[in-house]
């Protein structure tokens, strides 16, 4: 349950820790267990990119976990995370004592609701004592150090911006700019493949004096007809397959790339 508004007015101003610091503090720690993600995503699976790992979601899913089993470790006791430690801050009860393990607890888990599109963060901006929707669960603040070293605060300040800046560069390719790269590679790649096609078609020409309905009478022109066949399935949309109509006086092969679009890709021959 939210602390009231009379909690509220007992809760120590003083000292509560800017909304910059914090977001830098926790903006640090966040970049550790990223970079954890990322290098255990890599060294567990070393020949899938981490940018399109199919057990990313699991991976995220194991790696915020142990982000709030740290949290909540460091919370509580009189401890402090890594981020709060360089910035000079502490999480406290009311009262401005270490939280107990269970509260730490509860604030960790609470880190999900306040992260529904930030708002139980930026909260924090709107009350006076500096409260997050975590906070306010527990009854806990954020506060200073007496004696805080500035110069600490500034270097932790320009890693949390080149984390940040990496984060929006990571978020860019993978929303923006990877979708558009795979729809035109894949869209290219399936015109290779109707060229290598139309290349068999020539020599099936040749050899047979007619050009060839389907792909399985130029595969074994390839040399390697399974993979020839496989390569083809990777290529193009194998719900409609390659479609190939010929005449005695050439061809045209039409078949649909495998981007989201299902672009119709074809070429005429000879």
């Amino acid at each position: 349950m939210l602390h009231d508004h009379d909690d509220e007015n007992r809760l120590p101003q003083g000292n509560i820790a800017p909304f910059s610091d914090r977001v830098v503090a926790f903006s640090t720690d966040v970049a550790i267990f990223s970079a954890g993600y990322l290098l255990s995503l890599k060294l567990f699976f070393p020949a899938i990119s981490v940018w399109s790992n199919p057990h990313s979601n699991l991976w995220k899913g194991l790696w915020i976990a142990l982000f709030l089993i740290y949290s909540a470790y460091s919370s509580c006791e009189g401890r402090r995370s890594l981020g709060k430690a360089l910035l000079g801050l502490r999480v406290t009860d009311s009262q401005g004592e270490p939280l107990s393990l269970q509260s730490a607890i509860l604030r960790s888990v609470t880190y999900i609701v306040s992260s529904i599109f930030n708002l139980g963060f930026l909260w924090s901006l709107f009350n006076r004592s500096g409260q997050c929707w975590h906070d306010l669960v527990v009854g806990s603040v954020v506060v200073e150090d007496a004696h805080k070293s500035d110069g600490a605060r500034l270097l932790v300040r320009a890693a949390a911006l080149a984390c940040m800046s990496f984060a929006i560069g990571q978020w860019y390719w993978n929303e923006v700019a990877a979708p558009r790269y795979h729809r035109i590679m894949d869209v290219a790649y399936a015109n290779v493949g109707l060229r290598e096609i139309s290349a068999l078609e020539g020599l099936y020409f040749e050899k047979h004096g007619r050009y060839a309905h389907s792909l399985v009478s130029l595969a074994p022109l390839t040399g390697t007809p399974n993979k020839f066949l496989a390569d083809m399935d990777n290529l193009f949309d194998k719900s409609t397959g390659v479609q190939i109509e010929t005449s005695e006086k050439g061809f045209t092969i039409r078949a649909q790339a495998i981007d989201d679009n299902r672009t119709l890709v074809a070429v005429n021959g000879p």
